[in-house]
């Protein structure tokens, strides 16, 4: 396997802001599983008020809708993404709770924290004592825009949902910043609907999923019958304990299969709108396990990147670490 990269890693400015140095309210809900002994031991029944702490399994919803504290300025405003307001996602969110496999797999994903956090002896990874050993590349084609994600807690696709703390979601915008043509309710309507996902560097396909269908709404609508939050997916061992997810991907469109070997660069289906999507993207990131729930989250940097933001001005970088906000396209 490859060695690590630790010498050629990037800085990372952390904020020092209090929400930092403050435990993420999502690790109340593993008092969730107090209640248990309370369902079969009649004496304890008292125990099932424990329950109650599931609800904070809610807060990285609820935290989407809250400004980002310590700073007035938002990297992501000059995006328009089709979600043109938080009514629809909050609908969304009422009617999949009837969903028996959003709430299995929701399950799946608080337990899934209890041996993460021991495996790891509650140190988890973050960048400056996580050794990265494979250098990646983008997992896209062309100049794609960082609409969620980024190494710290301030810019973090779910930082208390630890198998998605260092996550991802791209899509691509035009000269104004939409992601979308026409009125954005259909996925056809968005520029990276179709476009094709690659693989971000060498390695063996564990897991390969296909046959979800692309809902047919967008701009904020959740699919009501989805029946796995990552729609279609691949995932891609590239060294021991890193291994690639890419979720969302267009129905039918996979093509590769469990225990092939694939090269950077080497297209591995395009993205869709599958699974727990409000509109078409790509979702990707590097955990340490295979198993989507029992991978810890791993803050990865990529190669040969050239990065873009409001103003237009360029740079290319040897290696970084993606912002939410950023235009980013390879440079080689």
């Amino acid at each position: 396997m490859t060695d690590t990269l630790r010498n050629d890693q990037p800085s990372v400015e952390q904020s020092d802001s209090l929400l930092r140095r403050l435990p993420d309210p999502t690790y109340l809900s593993l008092l969730f599983l107090l209640g248990i002994p309370g369902v079969f031991v009649p004496s304890l029944e008292w125990m099932q008020q424990f329950f109650l702490f599931g609800l904070f399994a809610l807060w990285p919803v609820v935290r989407g809708f809250l400004p980002s504290p310590g700073s007035d300025e938002n990297p992501t405003d000059w995006i328009q993404m089709g979600t043109q307001s938080g009514v629809r996602p909050l609908v969304s969110m009422v009617y999949i709770q009837f969903n028996p496999f959003v709430q299995a797999k929701g399950l799946l994903q608080l337990l899934g924290h209890v041996p993460i956090l021991f495996r790891h002896r509650f140190r988890l990874p973050n960048p400056e004592r996580f050794d990265q050993r494979v250098e990646y590349t983008l997992p896209v084609e062309g100049e794609w825009t960082v609409v969620n994600g980024g190494p710290t807690r301030d810019d973090s696709h779910s930082w208390g949902i630890l198998t998605q703390r260092y996550a991802y979601d791209l899509v691509m915008t035009d000269e104004a910043g939409k992601s979308y043509e026409g009125d954005g309710d259909s996925p056809e309507e968005y520029y990276c609907f179709g476009e094709p996902v690659v693989a971000p560097a060498d390695g063996v396909v564990v897991e390969a999923s296909d046959g979800h269908r692309d809902y047919h709404r967008a701009g904020g609508w959740l699919d009501p019958r989805q029946r796995d939050l990552r729609g279609n997916w691949v995932t891609i061992e590239h060294a021991d304990d890193e291994y690639s997810d890419l979720a969302h991907l267009r129905e039918d469109s996979v093509e590769v299969s469990e225990g092939q070997r694939v090269e950077r660069g080497q297209r591995i289906g395009r993205c869709g709108n599958s699974g727990n999507s409000t509109e078409p993207h790509l979702h990707f990131h590097v955990q340490d396990r295979p198993n989507f729930f029992l991978g810890m989250g791993l803050p990865v940097y990529f190669g040969d990147v050239r990065t873009s933001g409001r103003d237009g001005q360029e740079t290319t970088h040897e290696h970084v670490y993606l912002e939410r906000g950023q235009c980013v396209e390879r440079a080689n």
